[in-house]
């Protein structure tokens, strides 16, 4: 079996009951990263949104839509690619047709 490569733990790991943004040694621990305050109002200006939240639910919104799309047009070519016989799911060791 290989090596695995070391893995760093970090302080959220290795302290977890410590506050946000608190310092463990040199590192300092923060729950999430900050929002990026402009491009929020950008979008919401794009968006013409009342609210930061407003906002944020629409991206969100559009983002899952275009992900659930993306999906199945996937889906879909899988499918297709399956019918006309360009894919099959015989096992290679298994010999024979």
């Amino acid at each position: 079996m290989a090596d695995l490569p070391e893995v760093q733990m970090t302080a959220v790991v290795t302290r977890p009951d410590a506050e946000a943004g608190a310092e463990v040694g040199s590192e300092k621990i923060d729950a999430q990263p900050p929002i990026d305050l402009e491009l929020l109002e950008e979008a919401q200006w794009q968006l013409q949104a009342a609210s930061p939240n407003e906002a944020i639910n629409e991206i969100l919104r559009r983002f899952v839509e275009a992900e659930r799309g993306r999906r199945r047009a996937a889906r879909e070519r899988l499918q297709q690619m399956i019918a006309d016989g360009d894919v099959t799911f015989r096992d290679p060791e298994a010999g024979g047709e």
